[in-house]
């Protein structure tokens, strides 16, 4: 097996969920996704607050040209990506930060 392999082995596997990525400007594509949140500390001024986040890895195979403003939704749940998405350093995967969409 090679590491692409086991890339796709991970996605397929029970750390993956299935989800639709609906870019700003073209079709809906199902895939699955890592959904991770990781809590962060952010300091302001002399507080420090702890919130949680939002990041999402996706197979670069699936998606070409994520952007900002793109939507993930996970069943009844949907993000809204945020920033300039980034490749990990194989080209293999993205790593995407999304906030909650509002809803209504």
């Amino acid at each position: 097996m090679s590491f692409p392999d086991d890339i796709a082995t991970i996605f397929d596997g029970p750390l993956a969920e299935e989800a639709t990525y609906t870019p700003a400007a073209g079709a809906p594509v199902s895939l699955r996704v890592i959904r991770r949140r990781p809590d962060e500390v952010i300091s302001f001024g002399d507080t420090r607050l702890s919130t949680s986040t939002g990041r999402f890895l996706i197979p670069v195979a699936d998606i070409s040209d994520p952007a900002a403003g793109d939507m993930i939704s996970i069943g009844a749940d949907t993000y809204t990506v945020q920033g300039q998405p980034a490749r990990d350093a194989r080209y293999l995967w993205w790593t995407m930060e999304a906030r909650p969409s509002n809803s209504g």
